[in-house]
């Protein structure tokens, strides 16, 4: 946004408004006024505005109704809200009509000025938004985001434009879409890029030793804190903190966050200090948060709060043209250590994996990548190699299959990829779970169903 920006203040009351065009009036904005509902959309419809700044109380048309007739207008057009303190669940339901913002009343000089600045900001932001990914193109596509659909184009360049803006960023998708790689490379092109990128999985922690994790405690905290210890908030300090299935953070916790992110500061568990933070929050869920909202499992204001910009991650299945792309990728990143042998794949595996609908994304395409390079016994992935969706396509009539083979099959490669895995792990169990992506317990289940011992391997050059 090159030209100087334009601001409507609309108010009914003559003082209210004289006031807020002379706090305004400081800065380099170019002022516009109105007293009524009425005359702002007149305006808004003449005159190129970038934010509306309009009171919530007002007869005929009020601050609700003259928000959605805005954004009706011109969807870039912010709209902050001012509202007394008793009507600021008004403001909310404004806000999910498209207000960017809201201020009570009275208005306090300093924080007009930063909201206003912000809500400009993400004025700037929607603008700029065609232009810079016709731009980006492949210009900042991080080595880890593999696709030339156009859903992944969107991605990566919407992903180009958000990381050099310090805002709240919301990844939604299915699980295993690749949420947390693109958390990383937006902190990556970001100016955190050489501080922290720290994630958190708010989903797989209990709540009592998520808190913890999240905010440090000190010593004596509680039982077992023999130690003071900072969170997450502050190991984060200067870079980025990535709160992985926000969604399933419980309630209290929700609470503790939004106050986290508002004040700028955390308080660890047993202490009466404040800590304060500079982290830019990337969020990422599989759950719709509006309908977790309507169901009571999610704060509304930290959505908002949170939810400045929304990147969605499309599924594996309606982007299959990057299918090949992806598993050359895996190919070429595992080959070395499981199977230099093999040097890509072969046309009637490659049309098995393009039949395979994807329920668990690109997370499982990769272990079924890997788990085809234990397989393989030639230098081209086949369709035998790729046994995980095997039963996705139909066997040819001619070569059925019997259950009893299936089962040996399946029993012979869990035994050969843990075999492999406890060679390149060296008997490192923990190591071994997080290759597969199972828990230890998983792990240990399975060697003993193989015969297979871990000792052996422990120790070895």
């Amino acid at each position: 946004m090159q030209e100087t920006p334009t601001l409507l203040v609309t108010d009914d009351d003559p003082d209210t408004l004289r006031i807020l065009t002379g706090y305004l009036e400081t800065k380099r904005y170019r002022l516009l006024t109105a007293q009524s509902g009425i005359r702002a959309l007149e305006i808004v419809k003449t005159e190129p505005v970038h934010l509306v700044l309009t009171d919530l109380v007002m007869p005929g048309i009020n601050g609700l109704a003259l928000t959605s007739a805005v954004k009706a207008h011109n969807p870039a057009i912010q709209v902050i809200m001012v509202t007394g303190y008793a009507s600021i669940d008004s403001a909310v339901k404004a806000m999910q009509a498209g207000a960017t913002d809201y201020i009570t009343k009275p208005v306090i000089p300093e924080e007009l000025f930063i909201k206003v600045s912000k809500a400009l900001e993400h004025y700037r932001l929607r603008q700029e938004v065609h232009d810079l990914r016709e731009r980006l193109g492949q210009t900042l596509r991080p080595p880890d985001l593999i696709g030339e659909s156009d859903r992944m184009k969107d991605v990566i360049s919407m992903l180009g434009l958000v990381a050099k803006r310090e805002v709240p960023v919301v990844l939604t998708g299915e699980s295993g879409t690749g949420k947390e790689v693109v958390a990383r490379a937006i902190h990556s092109l970001s100016s955190r890029a050489d501080r922290p990128f720290v994630p958190v999985n708010c989903g797989a922690i209990p709540e009592a030793l998520l808190e913890s994790e999240l905010f440090g405690y000190q010593k004596g905290a509680f039982t077992g804190a023999v130690t003071t210890r900072k969170g997450l908030f502050e190991e984060a300090h200067g870079g980025t903190l990535f709160l992985d299935e926000i969604g399933d953070a419980p309630l209290p916790i929700q609470m503790k966050l939004l106050r986290a992110l508002q004040d700028g500061q955390v308080r660890r568990l047993g202490s009466n200090v404040m800590t304060a933070f500079d982290v830019r929050v990337v969020v990422a869920t599989n759950r719709n948060l509006e309908e977790e909202i309507a169901a009571g499992r999610f704060r509304e204001d930290l959505y908002y709060r949170l939810n400045v910009v929304n990147i969605v991650i499309p599924p594996l299945r309606e982007r299959k043209e990057d299918i090949p792309l992806l598993v050359d990728h895996f190919i070429q990143m595992y080959r070395p250590t499981i199977n230099p042998n093999v040097l890509g794949i072969g046309p009637e595996a490659q049309r098995k994996l393009l039949g395979h609908d994807w329920p668990g994304n690109v997370r499982e395409l990769e272990n079924v990548i890997r788990r085809a390079l234990v397989l393989c016994r030639g230098d081209r992935l086949e369709p035998r190699d790729v046994l995980h969706v095997g039963a996705d396509l139909p066997e040819s009539p001619a070569q059925p299959v019997a259950q009893s083979g299936l089962a040996e099959a399946q029993r012979q490669f869990l035994r050969s990829y843990f075999l492999d895995a406890l060679e390149r792990r060296k008997g490192n169990i923990k190591q071994v779970a997080e290759d597969a992506g199972i828990s230890r317990k998983n792990v240990y289940e399975n060697l003993k169903k193989l015969g297979v011992g871990p000792a052996a391997f422990r120790g070895k050059p």
